[in-house]
């Protein structure tokens, strides 16, 4: 695997200011993207009636350039707020990361 990677994170809007605190006190991370999504799934059966009308449920999708050596201190950190509910993630490996000037 990469020693880089990005960590994507899908959270229900009703917990993402938790989220939102739990990343900014880890110290090795230095920022995080965050968007709204629209997330579509057949297993209509954890939606509530008006994400059953509208077809998707609201969603935030934070992202974090992360190293290997953190992937497990920051599933350590959000371990709390999954005890309600369980948030969907993945890994992406970066191969190349930097800024155009």
């Amino acid at each position: 695997m990469a020693e880089q990677l990005l960590f994507t994170l899908n959270v229900p809007t009703n917990i993402k200011d938790e989220v939102v605190d739990i990343l900014i006190g880890i110290d090795c991370i230095t920022g995080f993207n965050l968007k709204n999504i629209e997330g579509y799934s057949k297993e209509h059966s954890e939606f509530d009636i008006a994400e059953q009308v509208e077809g998707h449920r609201s969603f935030y999708q934070f992202e974090v350039h992360i190293l290997l050596a953190q992937l497990q201190i920051i599933k350590t950190a959000l371990s709390p707020v999954c005890q309600h509910t369980s948030l969907k993630y993945w890994v992406t490996p970066i191969y190349e990361s930097g800024r155009l000037r």
